[in-house]
């Protein structure tokens, strides 16, 4: 079994992690993780689904 790690994912604002195991040469498993809060969650709350995207968006262009 091999074990893949980026850490960090580049690209992004933040930081993120991805671990894959790959058992003859299948993924096996994977793990993706966000390791810092940047409370966007908490501008979003009580709003319509809909309107995420237009609020994220304006803090972070991914």
């Amino acid at each position: 079994m091999a074990k893949i790690v980026i850490d960090p994912v580049t690209r992004i604002e933040g930081h993120m992690k991805v671990e894959v195991e790959v058992e003859n040469g299948v993924i096996a498993d994977a793990r993706c993780s966000g390791t810092v809060f940047r409370g966007l969650e908490q501008l979003v709350i009580g709003k319509d689904p809909r309107d995420v995207p237009y609020v994220t968006e304006r803090a972070c262009g991914v």
